[in-house]
């Protein structure tokens, strides 16, 4: 059993409630969110009646929190109380998994990477923060995920290594085919494999055009990566997790929201059926 989650990002030059709107107008059930809407931060980390008025927000539109975005927060440089506050959102809301990323690993991207001694001393204090966060996260009952980002994400191998250093199952991956593709130059279908077991979600994000730096990300189901192979995969490694939209806009230019809704609707529907051709029931 899998679900179906629509990130609210692509209505990120609308106010949260619009986005909401759509995904529902969309057919969407569940819901990701943590990005910033029409210059808004969602949720305000700050206000302790934050977790109740989503909470309100998503009951008054139908929709279940499947996944909080997180990125920010949890960079190792920051104060960990922002993360924790993260965390203990999601728990408030009864949320199973908060995303977040690795670290940048360009000093200029993609030509002047990290240097090796600056990397490896940032990797230290980042596996050294999550393998707190994932006491807490254990506390919380929630999951920490990462994705695919550069740096100690940027691949499925460096990932894997990454989540191996970690040591928690409260620590896992959330794939996001589209990263490795734009970020890494790699052919998803060739680097999911490494680090399939453990995935428990997936971002499905895929390039029009492949390559390094080439931000054509399509409807998902209707760019150049093999999702059925993907999904196949995953299904055969025991996947359940959620199977999250987060991009629409094609190669980055404004559109209406009215536009970006239909977008969601044919996404939705490409990837329902998709998956259940990989045999998956969908929620």
């Amino acid at each position: 059993m899998t679900k179906i989650v629509g990130l609210t990002l692509p209505y990120h030059d609308q106010p949260f409630e619009r986005a909401l709107e759509g995904l529902v107008a969309a057919g969407y059930r569940y819901v990701a969110f943590g990005t910033a809407h029409a210059g808004d931060p969602v949720p305000t980390e700050e206000d302790p009646a934050e977790s109740a008025r989503v909470r309100a927000l998503f009951r008054s539109f139908g929709l279940k929190p499947e996944v909080l975005f997180a990125h920010s927060q949890f960079h190792p440089d920051l104060p960990s109380g922002r993360a924790v506050r993260m965390l203990e959102l999601a728990s408030e809301l009864e949320i199973p998994e908060v995303n977040t990323l690795g670290f940048w690993g360009y000093r200029t991207f993609p030509d002047i990477p990290l240097p090796p001694d600056e990397y490896e001393a940032l990797n230290d204090r980042f596996v050294a923060r999550y393998q707190a966060l994932a006491r807490d996260a254990e506390r919380l009952g929630v999951r920490i995920t990462l994705k695919p980002h550069t740096g100690n994400t940027a691949t499925g191998p460096i990932l894997l290594d990454t989540l191996k250093r970690i040591g928690s199952p409260f620590v896992k991956a959330c794939y996001d085919p589209g990263n490795v593709g734009y970020y890494a130059g790699v052919d998803p279908e060739t680097d999911l494999p490494s680090v399939a077991d453990e995935v428990v979600s997936f971002v499905a994000k895929e390039q029009g055009r492949r390559g390094l730096r080439s931000y054509d990300f399509s409807v998902p189901g209707e760019g150049d990566y093999d999702f059925p192979g993907m999904f196949g995969l995953l299904r055969a490694r025991g996947f359940d997790g959620p199977v999250i939209v987060e991009k629409l806009d094609r190669d980055g230019k404004p559109i209406p929201p009215e536009e970006t809704d239909r977008r969601a609707e044919r996404a939705r529907h490409n990837l329902e059926r998709l998956l259940i051709e990989a045999g998956f029931t969908v929620e």
